[in-house]
């Protein structure tokens, strides 16, 4: 299933718009943001096309951001549903395995995906929770920056075409709210759909990606919600 531009912007005003909606409802709303430690999870040894030569290539995280909005929907005195609408940064920085028989010294993959995670989360006592759910990527952007032996700059390949426009993942976190609405969360986003369709679609005029590739990313953040305190109400006083 593929997105154009304007189909992800649509996507984007109507998870706004629900969120203004469930606002009415008395539902919390609030705003969410911090780092990403990400990278892909590849199959077998994956091979990268460079100049029309196969360059066996080892893949490793890297530090980046996300941040977003979400609502809180409260169903059962220690359940609710919290979907989210995130700005995500992820990707990988490729090198390679024996850097004396290759031509390239680093290639770094750079997305940029809307994430729409919906996840159910459960209180547990003295303000923690847990949570999970699946979550859905729409890609908006992607490249290579790629530096090769010898080179004096760096090489940007625009990428998108050769992945997939949406992406599928399993969230699972945990994390703490305070009687002031302000909390901390960590999750972990494991990707469930090989993304990569260089290879299927016969690509040759750029750094051509080989074998399955899921995105992975671990994420630590703060949030706040919005007016007054529900999800974890601080004592009543004596």
């Amino acid at each position: 299933m593929k997105f154009s531009t304007c189909s992800k912007l649509v996507i984007a005003l109507l998870m706004t718009n629900s969120l203004i909606m469930t606002a009415r409802a008395q539902v919390q709303l609030g705003v969410k943001g911090g780092l990403n430690i990400a990278e892909m999870l590849t199959n077998g040894s994956p091979t990268t096309i460079i100049n029309g030569t196969d360059e066996h290539l080892k893949y490793y995280p890297f530090t980046t951001a996300h941040g977003g909005v979400f609502a809180y929907i409260p169903f059962a005195k220690k359940w609710g549903l919290q979907p989210e609408l995130v700005f995500s940064m992820q990707g990988t920085t490729g090198k390679p395995e024996m850097d004396y028989l290759v031509s390239v010294t680093e290639e770094d993959y750079r997305f940029s995906y809307l994430n729409i995670p919906i996840l159910v989360k459960y209180k547990l006592p003295l303000g923690f929770f847990a949570e999970t759910g699946p979550q859905i990527g729409l890609l908006v952007h992607a490249k290579i920056s790629e530096t090769l032996v010898g080179a004096t700059s760096t090489v940007n390949y625009s990428i998108k075409n050769q992945f997939k426009s949406t992406d599928l993942s399993w969230a699972l976190g945990a994390g703490y709210c305070s009687p002031f609405n302000l909390g901390f969360d960590v999750r972990y986003n494991l990707g469930l759909s090989d993304i990569n369709q260089a290879s299927a679609k016969g690509l040759t005029t750029a750094p051509i990606p080989n074998g399955k590739m899921k995105n992975s990313v671990f994420q630590i953040g703060a949030f706040y919600i919005f007016g007054k305190p529900r999800f974890n109400p601080p004592a009543p006083s004596e």
